[in-house]
């Protein structure tokens, strides 16, 4: 499996309420999974464990056959930076670099310089960024701002793709678009997509939908 989730509860600091308890979830390699809720019902803190940027305070969180919820800091950083490529909603560009620089800057943290250059201009042709390289990203306009986004997630070809909203400044026909591109690319990596929106529109476009309401035992009480 490319993620399982086991007896996962989350709760932040100074509160008892949990936000999430969720008894069972997988998703397989190359698998995209479209999973939706309403603002506010615990979307993006679901993907922050599964990224280890959060811990559950019970549960297995096991990403790419790694269980990483007992990992320190300092190994969740780098096995997220190995395994994971990850799509936020308002893209976290760095401004005062290229559209080159901010593609390419996980591979050259991970020092992978030439390993990747023939997946850097695959990618960048199918997006169509290819002749934008050059420019800061903020001469860009939204949608290429987001292919840069998914670029710089690709890149490394990551086992799992996490994207947190990241259509949802687009009219539905780029969004589509834009989701179809990210299936053909991580389909040439055998990698999975975990995509959360609240926009139910989009489902139909992947192999298989999930309420995280209705897998949340936190949101019945």
């Amino acid at each position: 499996m490319s993620l399982h989730l086991k007896n996962i509860q989350f709760s932040y600091p100074r509160t008892s309420d949990l936000i999430l308890d969720i008894y069972d979830f997988s998703i397989a390699p190359n698998e995209h999974v479209f999973l939706y809720g309403p603002s506010g019902c615990g979307k993006t803190t679901l993907l922050e464990i599964v990224a280890g940027i959060l811990v559950p305070q019970k549960g297995v969180v096991c990403v790419c056959g790694q269980e990483i919820q007992n990992l320190n800091s300092s190994k969740r950083d780098q096995f997220r930076s190995k395994k994971m490529g990850y799509i936020f909603q308002n893209f976290n560009l760095i401004p005062y670099l290229t559209v080159k620089e901010n593609i390419t800057l996980p591979r050259e943290l991970r020092s992978l310089h030439s390993k990747h250059n023939d997946q850097f201009s695959l990618i960048c042709a199918e997006l169509g960024i290819e002749m934008l390289l050059n420019k800061k990203v903020t001469e860009l306009s939204t949608g290429q701002q987001q292919r840069v986004a998914a670029a710089r997630a690709l890149l490394t070809a990551p086992e799992m793709i996490l994207a947190d909203e990241p259509t949802s400044a687009l009219d539905f026909d780029h969004r589509e678009k834009f989701i179809q591109l990210l299936f053909k690319l991580s389909d040439l990596t055998k990698t999975a997509i975990l995509f959360v929106s609240h926009d139910r529109t989009l489902e139909k476009l992947f192999d298989r939908s999930v309420s995280l309401a209705e897998m949340n035992r936190a949101s019945h009480k």
